[in-house]
């Protein structure tokens, strides 16, 4: 009876733990990462008798955790990728509405730009039309800014959520870490710890892997080392390593990732992929930069091309045009760790120095540009692509850094000493945007005309004519000099123009793709002679008349130019004062083909068939107020397909939409799949940890059974108990 009693008892014991465990599943089946536990009992040792060996009853063995690792490995990865294209699909949608939204966006205001600009060809000596140019010029240059203060606002916005992140990161990660305390305090078997505790170290763990991809090691005591990016630890034991939210090496108004107390340049942001933080630094890289970049090579490009032809125009005071717009120059970071006391300066190419005259708007990349420092040699990485553009020693030079940067529209000034280590970061077009403003306020500065202008001799009997002529520097200060151009035979003309000297500053001619440079007092009468040949090499011969009686002298000359289509032309300077030369090239002329004349910064084009002594006058086009010629060549550029690998101004707006919108269409395919991925582990793990309330009420009733059944062996032992000591006393 006392075997039969301790026997009941075990169960009693049993099934009453069973019940309390089920009890336990049931309150908690709503909370998050709760694993499912169940009482685990066996036999213990049977005793011997004489009969054969009896069972004593029943052991608890532990209170078991149902848990798959595996499955909440797989849930956290998925958890990662979920929070990360999450975050990529807010952020980029945001940005998708600001570009693409007609109340907002651009393409409304590049329109009315050049309506208004048509409007000016139309009317060019109309002060009210150029006015109202000048209102959309100024509400153009309002919307950059405001597209352009919204996705810096969205940058801001970038940088608070890392910032946010860093602080629920360093929280969980000392939770984690006093979790693992507890647990290793509590029992060095990890099959005896506090089932809860593990718990609630796993529902820590999914939500830091919503904040940063995470992996996880499990130790012999049941404590867990946690680790980020490519092996960065988060979490060893019971002690956590804390994460700041730092500026960056290169630019102190972005914000990076790094361990506390690190220094610039071991930021994290290379190495995390996944998670919220990884969804920042995505965005950041790969939609809101090229993003700006570009709205930045948009206002460049508008800039640039739109000033260096309204420069090419005459304004309403007879004067030669200026800049219509500002815009903001390239950038250039040093890193914060650099040694050396070198600061770089960049600078868009100009026509005037560029080798082929182009602007050097219309050659941007749409990228930063990283340019490191070995104490010899400097490495120049195009960013966008990953390409190094140069490596070597010279920064100027016809094999440099700076001819590579050329090719991309960009030139670099280098003042101070490169240290070994240095590095530093171009950014061409990042504040280019913020910088764009109307430079122009008095509607009679816009030059709408063009400032030369070109006629016939009435005197001419032949069929030749010259063309309005077109402007190719309006740099050039001889630009609106008479030039006389008269033909000597009908296959042959003269291009004669008049400058002046100052015998003290003597003076530089450049001239058909040479230059040479006259000094001292030349006589009245006194000539010089340049002669060309082709070559190969190309040579410039400057020769001084024979009967020359002044002191005055000609350099050797340089070529600047050799594929000029007039450089063979033989060139005579001739004084007709001490203070005033001629310049005369002779050119042969064909009427079946005509003739393009380039000469102080302008072209014309001569055609048909001349008589001799026909002669043609180009010269300053003074008065011309109703001439629109320069307002046609502005409205021209607004189909010049010259920006960004050959697309208009608003080729590239609509490129930069186009991008934004499939980044947000891929961004959102892949948060469907990682969600679905996701959907799929949490079954999973609800298959394996999650409570049934069905199946607990179900266990329920079954142990309630069972503990009635042990309870009622007590009662029929001690009943047999009671009739043995009974049957004793009587």
């Amino acid at each position: 009876m006392v075997d039969m009693l301790q026997t009941a008892v075990s169960g009693l014991m049993a099934f009453r733990a069973a019940m309390a465990t089920t009890g336990h599943n049931i309150a908690n089946v709503n909370t998050p990462y709760y694993s499912r536990q169940r009482v685990e009992l066996n036999t213990p040792t049977p005793e011997q008798q004489s009969y054969g060996y009896m069972g004593r009853g029943v052991n608890i063995e532990s209170v078991a955790r149902v848990y798959d690792g595996f499955v909440m490995q797989q849930l956290r990865g998925h958890q990662s990728g979920v929070s990360q294209y999450d975050t990529l699909n807010t952020l980029t949608g945001q940005m998708s509405s600001l570009l693409g939204d007609t109340d907002v966006g651009l393409t409304p205001d590049v329109e009315a730009f050049f309506t208004a600009l048509h409007d000016v060809s139309n009317s060019p000596a109309s002060v009210t039309s150029r006015q109202v140019f000048l209102d959309e010029s100024r509400t153009l240059t309002t919307r950059i800014q405001d597209i352009d203060s919204s996705l810096s606002s969205l940058r801001d916005s970038v940088d608070t959520g890392i910032t946010n992140a860093v602080t629920a990161i360093n929280n969980l990660t000392s939770g984690i870490a006093k979790i693992n305390q507890d647990l290793s305090q509590a029992n060095k078997s990890p099959t005896n710890s506090p089932n809860d505790l593990m718990d609630q170290r796993d529902k820590m763990l999914v939500d830091l892997s919503k904040l940063v991809g995470v992996q996880i090691v499990t130790q012999n005591d049941g404590s867990m080392n946690v680790f980020m990016g490519n092996g960065q630890p988060l979490v060893v034991g019971n002690t956590s390593n804390t994460l700041e939210a730092a500026q960056s090496g290169f630019d102190p108004q972005e914000i990076t990732v790094r361990m506390k107390g690190q220094a610039a340049g071991s930021d994290l942001e290379p190495y995390i992929s996944s998670g919220e933080l990884g969804g920042y630094f995505e965005f950041r890289r790969s939609v809101l930069n090229p993003a700006q970049d570009g709205l930045g090579l948009m206002a460049t490009g508008i800039a640039k091309t739109i000033n260096d032809q309204h420069q090419k125009g005459m304004d309403l005071n007879g004067e030669l045009g200026g800049n219509l717009f500002t815009v903001g120059s390239p950038k250039v970071l040093a890193f914060s760790t650099n040694s050396g006391s070198a600061a770089f300066t960049a600078t868009i190419g100009d026509p005037a120095t560029d080798p082929n005259g182009a602007i050097g708007a219309t050659k941007l990349v749409r990228s930063d540009y990283e340019i490191n420092f070995d104490g010899a040699n400097y490495t120049a990485t195009r960013l966008s692509d990953k390409k190094v553009i140069y490596t070597g020693g010279n920064l100027t030079g016809a094999t440099s850094l700076n001819t590579e940067l050329n090719k991309d529209g960009l030139n670099l000034t280098l003042t101070g000493t490169p240290l070994a280590g240095d590095r530093f970061l171009l950014q061409p077009t990042r504040e280019a945007s913020a910088g764009f403003e109307l430079a122009i306020t008095d509607p009679r500065k816009v030059a709408m005309a063009s400032p030369i202008t070109t006629s016939a001799n009435t005197a001419n009997v032949g069929t030749a004519s010259i063309s309005a002529g077109t402007v190719l520097d309006a740099a050039n200060p001889n630009l609106q000099n008479t030039v006389n151009i008269m033909f000597t035979a009908t296959n042959q003309f003269t291009v004669t123009d008049t400058q002046s000297y100052n015998s003290g500053a003597g003076k530089t001619i450049s001239y058909n793709g040479w230059q040479i440079a006259l000094s001292n007092a030349p006589a009245v009468g006194d000539t010089f002679t340049i002669a060309t040949s082709a070559g190969p090499p190309a040579t410039i011969t400057p020769t001084a008349g024979g009967g020359n009686t002044g002191t005055g002298s000609i350099s050797a000359g340089s070529i600047t130019d050799a594929s000029n289509a007039s450089f063979l032309y033989p060139v005579t300077i001739k004084f007709t004062a001490t203070d005033k030369f001629t310049i005369t090239h002779e050119q042969t002329y064909d009427s079946a083909k005509g003739a393009t004349v380039s000469y102080n910064g302008w072209e014309v084009a001569l055609s048909g068939s001349p008589q001799t002594n026909d002669a043609f006058t180009v010269k300053s086009n003074v008065g011309g107020i109703g001439d629109n010629r320069n307002a046609l060549e502005l409205v021209k550029l607004q189909t010049k397909q010259q920006l960004m690998g050959g697309n208009d101004y608003r080729g590239v707006y609509a490129t930069l939409i186009a991008e934004v919108g499939a980044q947000g269409r891929r961004i959102d395919n892949t948060l469907k799949s990682q969600q679905a991925l996701f959907d799929q582990s949490t079954q999973s793990r609800e298959a394996v940890s999650g409570v049934s309330l069905d199946e607990e009420a179900a266990d329920l009733v079954r142990f309630q059974q069972a503990y009635e059944a042990a309870a009622q062996i007590i009662q029929t032992s001690n009943s047999l108990f009671s009739t043995l000591l009974s049957a004793v006393r009587s």
